[in-house]
């Protein structure tokens, strides 16, 4: 530690009484001496906080003239019936630009920074935050040609798998009103999988992105870690935080990625992440797996995703007849082993610390990269006020972490190593195979519950649903979301659309898109 002075500075605001206050909280008592020489230091410390505080800030400069943002409102009524816009608005190059995403609308989850525009991030805890940057990947699809036509609606502080948690209301599923889209993602769900949108920018915390792709019949890509930067989004754990693309189709998808993705000098989880320049060219493969195919490509079928709880046999058995399908396109398909996978909801239970303490309480430390300065104070303190415009599952976290500090300490720190073993269990599987895949969710979407359903009934929506997303948010591997059928629930006979998740090793979303492209084109999911 390093003070500029041991001396009281005059007329200093910090009282003994601060000092005790402080040390009340860490729950221990000073002595008299103690508490006169940490009155000292405190009110140092004071001074140069105050000092550091009057700074101005350093965010990467957003060029208005260039990217204007036009018509910025709320929803009209009647343009949001299905509860799935945050805020609208238009932005797009001027000149316009000829890119790779020219003539493309795009949504933006509302946990993703544009500067000027309202950032709610599904909450009422605050409703007065427009952040001062572009997040890098709405800059760079915007210098791709894109049109950024506004934010979608993302579930309470990015913290639910269902989409009845945001504060502006549930989130219809594109195919049944009344159903979910899933979560967190969930008004990109909507929004792209009605067609609104041509394509959507998602997050993914444990499965955000590819569980409103399953619920909403999308193609979802969350990346390798670190592939695409994360600088200016609100992060739930940096170790587990990615964004990636939603779309309707393969090669839309990997059209986005490779736009999304590379180093952007800010982002420090990116180690091993090429430039830009250097991203591999996944259209390119995709329009080879549908011209050439992918005979002899090598997939296996992960034994234990069928085995974790809530995993219906309807499910397993659609998922298991779209893998068989790959032998009708020369794929080897074989069924493989990772027993450890069935650790999933053990080895995520330990992460909620360090998701509580990143997110709703706020203590982002420990990072080099661009931090969200002015939304912390927005959050923090809590007060019964806030604690009350919380979803429950956010409220549970946060009842969590509280828990997990007290009596388990350690359990974040062994959740992380415990990620690297299965990280390595999973590699010795793609020694052998080119792909894995798990059903992406062990059900069809359900129902939106009613307002004023208990706490458990909200929290039992998603119970179970990211068993088989989650992992790979730990371990880092790229993971995608495939429609492949229909799958009937309710007494109406709703039919609802089902996912299939694909699995690559690290910087393996070429091989996923070529495996997806290849069933794709084979197989209309929509006939299935």
């Amino acid at each position: 530690m390093s003070v500029a002075s041991v001396s009281l500075p005059p007329n200093t605001p910090i009282t003994v009484q601060d000092v005790q206050h402080c040390a009340s909280q860490l729950g221990i008592t000073l002595t008299q001496a103690a508490e006169s020489d940490l009155h000292i230091l405190l009110a140092a410390l004071h001074e140069s906080a105050e000092a550091l505080d009057k700074l101005e800030d350093y965010v990467p400069e957003v060029d208005f003239v260039r990217f204007p943002r036009v018509g910025g409102r709320e929803p009209a009524e009647g343009e949001n019936d299905n509860g799935a816009w945050a805020y609208k608005v238009t932005i797009q190059a001027n000149p316009p630009i000829s890119g790779p995403l020219s003539g493309r609308t795009i949504c933006i989850k509302d946990n993703i920074t544009v500067a000027s525009v309202p950032c709610k991030l599904g909450t009422s805890v605050f409703s007065n935050w427009i952040p001062k940057t572009d997040a890098t990947v709405v800059k760079r699809v915007l210098e791709a040609g894109g049109t950024v036509v506004g934010k979608a609606v993302c579930e309470n502080f990015s913290m639910s798998g269902s989409s009845f948690t945001a504060a502006s209301g549930p989130v219809q599923n594109p195919y049944a009103r009344g159903w979910t889209a899933g979560g967190s993602s969930s008004g990109c769900g909507y929004l792209v999988g009605s067609g609104e949108v041509d394509l959507g920018i998602g997050g993914d915390q444990g499965g955000s992105i590819r569980l409103p792709a399953a619920f909403c019949g999308l193609v979802g890509m969350k990346p390798t870690f670190g592939l695409v930067p994360y600088t200016g989004i609100i992060s739930l754990d940096a170790s587990i935080d990615y964004t990636g693309p939603m779309s309707r189709g393969v090669l839309d998808n990997a059209l986005m990625l490779r736009v999304m993705a590379g180093t952007d000098g800010l982002d420090d989880r990116q180690m091993g992440t090429p430039a830009p320049d250097g991203v591999p060219d996944y259209p390119g493969m995709v329009r080879d797996a549908q011209e050439n195919g992918i005979k002899g490509l090598k997939i296996g079928v992960l034994k234990e995703s069928f085995a974790l709880p809530c995993m219906e046999q309807r499910m397993e058995a659609k998922v298991r007849e779209a893998a068989a399908r790959f032998t009708q396109l020369g794929a080897v398909v074989e069924e493989v082993s990772v027993p450890m996978h069935l650790l999933s909801p053990v080895l995520w239970s330990g992460m909620r610390h360090g998701m509580a303490e990143q997110s709703v309480l706020a203590n982002q430390v420990g990072r080099r990269g661009v931090y969200l300065t002015d939304l912390p104070g927005l959050i923090r303190p809590l007060t019964q006020e806030k604690w009350d415009k919380f979803s429950p599952i956010s409220q549970n976290l946060m009842l969590n972490n509280v828990y997990l500090q007290e009596h388990y300490p350690h359990l974040y720190g062994k959740a992380q190593n415990l990620y690297r073993r299965l990280r390595a269990e999973y590699d010795k599987v793609f020694d052998s195979y080119d792909v894995l895949i798990t059903p992406t969710t062990p059900f069809v979407a359900n129902t939106n519950p009613d307002p004023s359903d208990s706490i458990l009934t909200k929290v039992g929506k998603s119970a179970g649903l990211t068993l088989n997303t989650c992992p790979f948010n730990g371990t880092g591997h790229p993971a995608l979301n495939l429609p492949i059928g229909w799958m009937t629930e309710g007494g109406e006979g709703v039919k609802l659309p089902v996912g299939m998740q694909l699995v690559g090793p690290w910087w393996g979303e070429g091989m996923i898109y070529r495996a997806a492209a290849a069933w794709e084109k084979e197989y209309n999911w929509k006939e299935l």
